[in-house]
């Protein structure tokens, strides 16, 4: 589930392939707005849901066919995940999990296979990248030791990592952290700025990293 700069809703595929999605925003942030679909092959934009107070939304890979619907409550205390379908739309609510009120933005990404969700809190002074079961297990937690303010988090395409953006005043750099909490710093633009992300070939070939000036 892409995150770029947070609150940005970048396009993203389906887990087939077959299908663009991207969000038909409104102008007032928290009201709803439509998923649309267009087909990788070319054709017209198709409606496929509603939503509402959407934080982010991506999916897995095939043969995983998971796309997932984060949500704000209206109270901003809660996230819900909520399983959709570029052609059936909205599915059954996955999971749901406490949100900071206060908090703008979440990271949110989806595991490759499906299984898993990623989530992390922007602003902290070290980041923490929490790892949610979908299949019921328990949830742990990755600390990015040393890199504060999440900007960017993504999944590398063999799930063995994730990609993440972090921004202080001193720095930005583009992170690639493993499973176990090791870091290795990709990219170091000038420090001065917004967010900095990064976006994985579907392959796993090639990163494309990205930043605000």
């Amino acid at each position: 589930m892409a995150t770029g700069p947070q609150g940005t809703l970048l396009p993203r595929l389906s887990a087939d392939g077959a299908w663009i999605l991207y969000p038909e925003l409104q102008k007032t942030w928290g009201a709803s707005w439509r998923l649309m679909r267009i087909p990788t092959s070319g054709g017209a934009p198709q409606f496929g849901l509603e939503t509402r107070q959407t934080i982010l939304y991506g999916c897995a890979r095939a043969p995983a066919s998971l796309c997932v619907l984060t949500e704000a409550s209206q109270d901003e205390k809660q996230l819900t995940l909520t399983a959709c379908d570029p052609l059936k739309g909205r599915g059954k609510v996955l999971r749901s999990v406490e949100k900071d009120p206060s908090a703008f933005n979440y990271g949110v990404a989806v595991s490759p296979d499906g299984s898993t969700v990623a989530f992390s809190k922007p602003g902290e002074a070290e980041i923490h990248i929490r790892l949610l079961s979908l299949s019921g297990g328990s949830a742990r937690e990755i600390t990015v030791k040393g890199w504060p303010n999440l900007t960017g988090l993504e999944w590398s395409p063999n799930g063995k990592g994730l990609y993440v953006g972090s921004v202080s005043p001193e720095a930005r750099a583009l992170l690639y952290v493993n499973l176990k909490g090791n870091t290795r710093t990709l990219w170091r633009p000038k420090p001065t700025g917004g967010g900095i992300w990064g976006t994985p070939s579907r392959t796993g070939k090639h990163t494309s990293p990205a930043s605000q000036s």
